[in-house]
């Protein structure tokens, strides 16, 4: 029995020595790779050093927010990304926070792709790359940054402009030596690069002869491979679909090859675009302007931007629109929807718990309030409701925009003025401004003040009739110099306008020739008065000047016009 309890002592010392030997080789592996990747400092090699943080455990969620403005939560891989004014923020699924650091940048933007991060400071110079939770280079650039992206291995392309508006885009390899640059004239609005770095696809806008137009250009290890243009269009975004580029304009969304080929378009139908999410499956498109119409248009389009899936009506107003797998995120101002991308089904919908920003991942989604970072469940529709019978699906065509109430008012007023005006009597006049009180007379005539050439007309009337009386001549000198005038038949001087103008109408009554005529016969029922001789004319008429002068300076500070009379 000793010898046999002595072998089994044996077997046990025989296997710890293996497993020692066995943790001391892996500890050696882990070493070297860690020196190696501090000594060749490539994206993947760096990365393998926080492998062992995104998997350790941590206190679960929620977890307290990082305070300060946030500006964005991102997925880098199986990290949690959280962008605030100073610093990003790196979590794993267990809430522990495994990296943070201080950009200080003014204008931070995010552009993820697999375990790859770039943070680069819009109108600045400055930006840095991430794999996974490791910061693996940092620079700065010779101009203000426009734009960038990075791919899953960790090649760079980075857009500047410079001072004489000049934009160049620089693209790196993975350890950040420069490959080429590209140059052009035109204001660079977006780009894209392919996954292993080959490619890189730039949008570009420029004006000619008064016309926006877009270039696409895609160039492919330094080659440019094509160039597309269209007009009218912004595009808003780009991205790479193995050797397809996904493009996103203000007015349709399409497919196009490194061979210049469109394969797919959407196209909006003159509705406004609100918001959009490009992933896997295709792509979600918000139409409208809830402002005015209270109330959005969202359109599920198939990967090969041409298949409309659904659509749906939303309600509220928009903060953050993204698609995860086969699910739509709406975040709202008072809700939190989750929709089919199949056919735009209606899966939970929950208040809005103040949430500023919301991030899936795995089969989560991480939301941010002001106080706590929490997880919810992520909905995965039906896969039946794929092969489910559904009716080709349209998008409408943009509604024509409606008039406003201030226009409605407007136009109402406008027709009760020319209602008012058809019912009015013929020998109403429309008075302008303000006028002196009224002389009204037996029969009903209402008499205003005469301006200074009417007086002066009265004036030789009168003195010709005296004239006519006296001496029984045939005609008087004034009257032998009148001829006919075609545009005055009636021989009256200084008449107003067809049309007189009033304040807030634009349609009024028109002083015609019936009118005239009334206004003489009503003259001619004024009472009579004895006819004047020479001398007594000539002094009445030198008195009614004087009045007349005096009336007109005091019209003149009182800013007083005849209501016959358009305004000055």
């Amino acid at each position: 029995m000793a010898k046999i309890t002595d072998f089994r002592e044996l077997k046990r010392r025989q296997a710890r020595k293996r497993g020692m030997k066995l943790l001391a080789l892996i500890a050696l592996v882990l070493v070297g790779t860690y020196l190696l990747s501090s000594i060749v400092n490539t994206p993947n090699f760096a990365g393998l050093s926080s492998v062992v943080d995104m998997i350790k455990g941590g206190p679960g969620y929620p977890i307290d927010a990082p305070g300060g403005k946030a500006k964005g939560m991102y997925q880098n891989e199986s990290s949690l990304v959280m962008l605030n004014e100073t610093t990003i923020y790196f979590y794993n699924t267990s809430g522990s926070e495994v990296y943070s650091a201080q950009h200080r940048m003014g204008n931070p933007q995010v552009e993820t792709s697999g375990t790859m991060l770039l943070n680069y400071d819009r109108g600045s110079k400055t930006y840095a790359a991430y794999s996974r939770n490791n910061l693996f280079y940092s620079g700065t650039t010779d101009s203000a940054i426009r734009c960038g992206d990075i791919s899953e291995n960790g090649c760079i392309a980075i857009a500047t402009q410079t001072e004489n508006a000049q934009t160049q885009v620089l693209v790196m390899d993975t350890k950040q030596r420069e490959l080429y640059t590209w140059k052009t004239d035109n204001a660079v609005t977006a780009l894209a690069i392919s996954d292993n770095g080959s490619s890189v696809a730039i949008a570009s806008s420029y004006v000619e002869q008064g016309e926006l137009k877009n270039a696409l250009t895609i160039i492919k290890n330094g080659e440019q491979k094509c160039r597309y243009e269209i007009a009218n269009q912004l595009i808003l975004d780009l991205e790479f679909d193995g050797n397809d580029v996904r493009c996103i304009t203000d007015r349709s969304a399409f497919i196009l090859s490194q061979e210049g080929r469109m394969t797919g378009q959407f196209d909006y139908k003159g509705q406004s675009l609100a918001a959009f999410s490009m992933y896997d499956n295709g792509v979600i498109l918000v139409f409208g302007d809830y402002e005015q119409d209270r109330k959005y248009t969202m359109a599920s389009v198939a990967s090969d931007f041409f298949t409309l899936n659904s659509t749906a009506t939303l309600t509220d107003s928009l903060q953050k629109v993204k698609a995860y797998g086969n699910t739509i995120l709406v975040l709202g101002a008072s809700s939190f929807q989750q929709y089919s991308t199949y056919d735009c089904t209606l899966l939970k919908e929950e208040s809005n718990e103040a949430y500023y920003d919301i991030q899936p991942m795995g089969n989560s989604i991480y939301a941010m309030t002001t106080t706590q970072i929490v997880r919810l469940p992520l909905e995965e529709p039906s896969k039946f409701s794929l092969f489910g019978s559904h009716s080709p699906q349209q998008l409408p065509d943009a509604e024509e925009q409606q008039q406003s109430q201030e226009e409605l008012d407007l136009l109402q007023s406008i027709l009760n003025g020319m209602q008012n005006a058809a019912e009015e009597p013929e020998g109403n006049e429309v008075t302008v401004g303000e006028s002196e009180p009224e002389t009204v007379y037996e029969e009903g005539f209402i008499e205003t003040e005469p301006t200074e050439q009417e007086n002066e007309t009265t004036q030789s009337t009168e003195q010709d009739q005296t004239e006519e009386n006296q001496e029984d001549q045939t005609t008087s000198p004034v009257e032998q110099d009148d001829s006919f005038d075609p545009d005055n038949p009636d021989g009256m001087v200084n008449q107003g306008p067809e049309q007189v103008p009033i304040q807030n109408g634009d349609i009024q009554p028109e002083f015609t020739q019936e009118e005239s005529d009334k206004e003489q016969q009503d003259s001619s029922r004024r009472p009579a008065q004895d006819t004047p001789s020479s001398d007594e004319t000539e002094t009445t008429n030198d008195e009614d000047k004087k009045e007349d002068t005096e009336k007109q300076e005091e019209q003149t500070e009182e800013s007083f016009f005849s209501s016959r009379r358009p305004a000055s």
